[in-house]
């Protein structure tokens, strides 16, 4: 009898390491969605952070006589961003201080990780409805500052 070599790997072989493929697959992705999630909320909270001491470096400049006109900020009193001018101190107040700041960070292409459009948004109140990421600007009410210091303006993160 003329036993010949067979080379190659049985049904069963290939059957185990294909179903240890798959299992390696399903928790490598289920880690990776985790670890982009994390990953998208730190660079977001981070833009935050860098918008709120952006804003308190303008004003303690502005407001403290260093300069008579931002450097940094444009004059813009809409949302389209059409600004005249460097924004002067008389006006890091309220709407037009909220447009200015916003319209800047538009400049600098924040970009909300989760849905990768503006993430720094102004407006004239607090808004209802806001996505997961967004910075939103506004005018903080008359006498009373809804987030606890003494800016002008609020600004919140979701």
């Amino acid at each position: 009898m003329n036993k010949k070599l067979e080379k190659g790997f049985s049904l069963v072989e290939l059957l185990v390491v294909v179903a240890i493929i798959g299992v390696l697959a399903g928790v490598g992705i289920v880690g990776y969605q985790s670890y982009t999630e994390s990953a998208k909320e730190e660079v977001a909270e981070a833009n935050y952070n860098s918008v709120i001491r952006f804003v308190e470096t303008e004003l303690t400049l502005l407001n403290n006589g260093v300069q008579e006109n931002s450097g940094a900020l444009k004059n813009h009193t809409t949302s389209t961003c059409a600004g005249t001018g460097a924004l002067p101190r008389a006006a890091t107040t309220g709407q037009t201080l909220a447009y200015s700041v916003a319209c800047h960070f538009k400049d600098l292409k924040f970009k909300n990780p989760f849905d990768n459009l503006d993430q720094v948004k102004a407006g004239t109140a607090m808004p209802t409805t806001a996505k997961k990421g967004e910075i939103h600007i506004f005018p903080a009410p008359t006498g009373e500052n809804t987030s606890g210091n003494n800016r002008p303006i609020n600004i919140i993160y979701f």
